[in-house]
């Protein structure tokens, strides 16, 4: 028997608990079996069911509320039931197709496609995630090796620029190029070229390559590896880095290292273009001639030394030689003498055979 609860145990809808209880007791024992042959089992399910809802006060609200929208309040079978059935939902027809059977479905190639670009987007951003971290914490470090470094703590400051340098970084040669100097600066010049090495591995620019060469030079320079700095001078100039910082370094390697003295003759000529007092470049210049056979143009330099410093036996020793070279004996052996009393050493007996 279904109905109406309410109809079922004969009360009104606003009726107490108290009389939902006392209607319910008066039913059941008027239909008991016991009691009335005719009461029948379906109509005390129908009186147990109307009581066990009506005298729950959240059942009887759900039951209220469903009577007047019984759309909006349709019973749902309970999946925990064994006995209730589920209802396969079948798959939206833009995502799937059926086969013939009606049971198996298989993607369509929209739903591929939204599915592939999907996973290419969680990579991307994935991967850009981590890139990003990396670009950021390079600066952060960077930064920190800086401050660092403005307060003299040069052992943080190296280990913040080695932190600054990673993949993806905005900050791997500007750190690269700080450590090299740090390692510059305490003599480690081995060290300095393998971190010249590892400045190269990330694709400087021209400028920064200029940077890195020009320190190469000095790194090879100071490891007694001379034909290798000229190279590396050479290449730092052609990259347009500051010329008077490598010419600084090249006319010494050419002179003294590697006896190149038409090269040593043209960097101190361009040196003195912007400094002609230099008194120390005139006289480097002046070797240069003398290995080249230019006494003359030796001369020049050397006796204008003599008017800025006239008693340097060094400076007088070097104007007698070239005046000896150009067959002015006397003026040779003038100068050497005064060179002697300057207290330069030269071997009597061949000063005596020069200087009768």
């Amino acid at each position: 028997m279904s109905g109406n609860h309410y109809t079922i145990l004969g009360i009104s809808e606003g009726a107490t608990q108290r009389e939902i209880k006392v209607a319910y007791r008066k039913l059941v024992q008027e239909h008991h079996p016991d009691v009335n042959n005719s009461g029948s089992d379906e109509m005390i399910k129908s009186i147990n069911v109307a009581y066990e809802i009506l005298s729950d006060s959240t059942k009887r609200v759900t039951y209220d509320r469903r009577r007047q929208d019984p759309f909006q309040y349709q019973p749902r079978p309970s999946y925990n039931s064994p006995t209730a059935s589920r209802q396969k939902r079948s798959p939206p027809p833009h995502s799937y197709y059926k086969y013939q059977d009606d049971t198996t479905y298989f993607y369509t190639t929209k739903t591929k496609l939204q599915g592939f670009a999907a996973v290419v987007f969680t990579i991307l951003i994935i991967y850009f995630g981590f890139m990003g971290m990396h670009y950021y914490a390079s600066i952060y470090y960077f930064e920190e090796g800086q401050k660092a470094e403005a307060n003299e703590d040069y052992t943080q400051a190296f280990s913040s620029y080695r932190w600054a340098i990673r993949n993806w970084g905005s900050k791997n040669i500007e750190a690269t190029l700080r450590m090299i100097a740090l390692n510059r600066q305490s003599e480690n010049y081995f060290s300095m070229l393998d971190k010249v090495i590892t400045g190269f591995s990330y694709n400087p620019d021209s400028t920064e390559a200029g940077a890195l060469y020009y320190l190469q030079g000095i790194g090879y320079e100071h490891t007694n590896k001379f034909p290798e700095a000229a190279i590396s001078f050479n290449k730092s100039l052609q990259l347009k880095y500051n010329k008077d910082s490598i010419y600084a370094h090249l006319g010494p390697l050419y002179l003294s290292q590697l006896q190149q003295y038409n090269e040593a003759s043209n960097v101190y000529s361009y040196l003195l273009l912007d400094n002609t007092n230099n008194l120390q470049d005139h006289y480097f210049r002046a070797i240069s001639y003398q290995h080249l056979g230019k006494h003359r143009l030796a001369l020049e330099d050397l006796l204008l030394i003599l008017k800025e410093d006239p008693y340097n036996g060094k400076f007088l020793f070097q104007v007698g030689r070239s005046y000896l070279a150009l067959g002015q004996n006397d003026k040779g052996c003038e100068y050497l003498h005064r060179a002697i009393q300057q207290g330069i050493k030269i071997d009597p007996e061949e000063f005596a055979n020069v200087c009768d």
